[in-house]
């Protein structure tokens, strides 16, 4: 019975503690010390047990009564003044409210939202694909020879033990290029695309690489189309969006699925061209790789090179960021950390 009486008390202090509003303390005061509450019951229990032991119960069931009903007696008070405080409390009406914490666009999103109304002024339209590829789109029609590097493990995440319709192995996209056929496979030219998304490949992540990132491809085929045009596209671009001072400069590259081909660099924003660690101490940044579209390009959707010709281009997407926001990291954009975040 000593041991019952104890448990009673514990359980009643625990929910008055926990009760949140006065008419939860009220119904738990019932469920104890009304006439058919816990305690009640106890207490009446006692008259049927031996006289020689009846004494001490009763000592300590007055205890136990006395505790609990000091407890109803501090919480109900608490209510009580907080009931006081809200509604006698005073303020200045005519003080501003607190302004409410908002969200925000992730400086990428900002970016590739920029970039696609710069294209979209100068007539491309916005595609967009998978992200998982099989090795026709990403490698094969796009002119890659099988002993290609960038067939190598190294670069390319293949997915384990999933295949395509011709037992070919599928992979995480290496680049956005594998777009250009998907959409020469279903529309017929003149047109111009730009395709955003994100790309995959296994490299080691420093300040200007990263082994998941987003590029955003753009390609235009008519007649009459020459490597002139592609500089004056990749010119406007760079100018329209990092500013009209921005200088770009071309080099001779090699791409399979173009020829010739070019890299474009811009002057790196975040040293201004003096030279630091995301430029590599050259004060040149490396933004995107072009060049007309190779004629096999053109043969496996089934355009007539003779007719018709086109470019290419792709640029690394967070690298513009970096450059946009004069960030010397690329890892930036993936921290989430808020101090960084809420800059923008």
């Amino acid at each position: 019975m000593r041991e019952e009486f104890l448990q009673v008390k514990n359980e009643a202090l625990a929910l008055i503690i926990d009760a949140s509003q006065r008419n939860e303390l009220e119904e738990i005061k019932i469920q104890f010390l009304g006439k058919k509450g816990k305690f009640t019951a106890l207490l009446k229990s006692i008259s049927s047990l031996p006289l020689n032991v009846r004494p001490q119960l009763g000592l300590l069931a007055n205890e136990v009564k006395t505790t609990i009903e000091e407890a109803f007696a501090r919480r109900a008070l608490e209510f009580s003044r907080g009931a006081e405080e809200e509604e006698g409390a005073w303020f200045d009406v005519t003080l501003p409210g607190k302004k409410p914490k908002l969200g925000h666009l992730h400086p990428q999103t900002l970016v590739l939202y920029e970039i696609i109304d710069i294209f979209k002024s100068i007539g491309y339209q916005i595609a967009d694909g998978p992200e998982i590829e099989s090795d026709y789109y990403n490698f094969e029609a796009l002119n890659f020879p099988k002993d290609h590097p960038a067939r190598d493990v190294q670069q390319t995440l293949t997915l384990a033990d999933i295949f395509d319709k011709n037992g070919q192995p599928l992979m995480l996209r290496t680049q956005t290029s594998n777009m250009q056929i998907r959409i020469m496979e279903k529309i017929k030219p003149p047109f111009r695309v730009l395709v955003p998304g994100k790309v995959y490949r296994y490299e080691q992540v420093d300040a200007s690489h990263g082994f998941e990132f987003w590029q955003f491809e753009g390609f235009a085929v008519d007649k009459n189309i020459s490597l002139s045009d592609l500089f004056g596209t990749l010119e406007y671009f760079a100018k329209q969006f990092l500013g009209q001072e921005t200088n770009i400069r071309f080099t001779c590259h090699n791409f399979p699925f173009t020829e010739p081909s070019v890299e474009a660099f811009v002057t790196c924003s975040a040293c201004k061209g003096k030279g630091c660690s995301f430029c590599k101490r050259t004060g040149w940044v490396e933004v995107v790789g072009s060049g007309m579209i190779h004629p096999n390009v053109l043969k496996n959707v089934g355009i007539d090179s003779k007719t018709w010709q086109g470019f290419a281009f792709g640029f690394g997407m967070s690298r513009m960021v970096t450059l946009k926001y004069q960030m010397d990291d690329l890892r930036l954009l993936t921290n989430p950390d808020l101090r960084i975040l809420e800059q923008f």
